[in-house]
């Protein structure tokens, strides 16, 4: 609504309550004014009759024969006097029935502002939902394109997924297939090498029976088969094992590194919590012979001597410490500068022997 459509409003209710209200009374007030003009009027009469009358001597009036006249200007000024009150009467009431409606006038006036406040303020109301409403279509518009984007690239992306996933599928198939053929070649390997160790073991045993034969005629003395086949392989059978024999907790962690004692039923194992631990395992049940202690980091690697007297353990603070089985006091450390040890050993004569691998190089010490 602009300026020009209020401002006809309002006269449209200015002119409707003028109608309403002065219209109404409008021959009324024309009767009053006439009324009161006739009334003006009839007092200048009188008045006039007045003077002439006191001007005329009274001998002379009664003389000339007017009482008559006399009597009918009287009746007459009775009947305008009564007429004069009646207006008077009127006039209060009319004078009332105008301050009344000039009350209501006033009351309608407050309220015409009022709305007129309550318009202003509802434009101003309007004028600001419109900016908005304009700000919220905007921000609709740039939703419906960021969706829009987004669904296209969702598109694309399930599209790339799809080719990404019927590759995968072609690789895990052609890598399937590679493995059965790397398989069946390992086969092949494997019967080949048993069959050449059939024969060079055929071998070597008709030559070892040769060489006793010959030996037995030579001399008298017993010959020991292992004095001349020390190293001679075994063919034995073997399986994979199924369950466990017993299961024990030996670290406060991770478990890194186990090894077997060469000469008793001791089992080392080395872990995250920095610690090497001993186990007894002769009575079928781990039973603790001792902790080793002294690394700064989680131990990687454990290995024994070949006496079995000493153990050595690499851990993952670039050192390697040598302990005593029977003391369990730490011996010997030596750093290898390697970021990672893999590989221990304890070589004759109690020699340290270390490997560890960083970036592709080894570290012997």
């Amino acid at each position: 609504m602009d300026c020009s459509s209020w401002r006809n409003s309002i006269l449209n209710q200015i002119q409707l309550r003028n109608k309403q209200q002065f219209n109404t009374f409008e021959d009324l007030i024309t009767s009053h004014n006439r009324l009161f003009d006739t009334h003006a009027a009839l007092r200048l009469e009188n008045e006039k009759l007045r003077s002439e009358r006191l001007s005329l001597p009274r001998g002379s009036i009664e003389s000339q024969g007017v009482p008559e006249r006399i009597s009918i200007l009287e009746s007459k000024l009775l009947a305008q006097q009564e007429e004069l009150t009646e207006l008077h009467r009127k006039r209060g009431e009319n004078a009332q029935m105008v301050v009344d409606l000039n009350r209501k006038l006033q009351e309608k006036a407050d309220q015409l502002k009022v709305a007129e406040d309550s318009l202003a303020e509802s434009s101003a109301i309007i004028t600001t939902l419109k900016q908005e409403l304009q700000s919220l279509l905007s921000q609709k518009i740039d939703l419906e394109k960021a969706i829009q984007l987004i669904r296209d690239e969702h598109t694309t992306l399930q599209l790339t997924c799809s080719h990404l996933e019927d590759k995968l599928r072609k690789t895990q198939d052609e890598n399937r297939e590679l493995v059965d053929r790397l398989m069946k070649y390992k086969s092949k390997d494997a019967e080949k090498m048993n069959e050449e160790n059939d024969k060079f073991l055929k071998k070597r045993y008709a030559k070892i029976q040769r060489e006793l034969e010959e030996a037995a005629k030579d001399s008298s003395r017993n010959v020991s088969l292992d004095t001349y086949a020390p190293d001679i392989p075994y063919s034995e059978k073997s399986a994979v094992p199924t369950k466990p024999t017993y299961i024990f907790d030996a670290h406060e962690g991770e478990v890194s590194a186990v090894k077997w004692s060469p000469v008793d039923r001791i089992v080392a194992t080395g872990g995250a919590d920095r610690k090497v631990k001993l186990w007894d395992t002769s009575k079928n049940a781990a039973e603790s012979r001792g902790v080793l202690v002294g690394s700064n980091a989680g131990v990687l690697s454990v290995n024994f001597d070949s006496t079995g007297s000493f153990i050595l353990g690499a851990s993952n603070d670039f050192a390697t410490r040598v302990w005593g089985v029977s003391d369990q006091r730490l011996k010997k450390f030596v750093y290898i500068l390697s970021k990672i040890q893999l590989e221990v050993n304890i070589k004759q004569h109690h020699h340290l022997h270390a490997v560890g691998y960083l970036m592709g190089k080894e570290f012997t010490q």
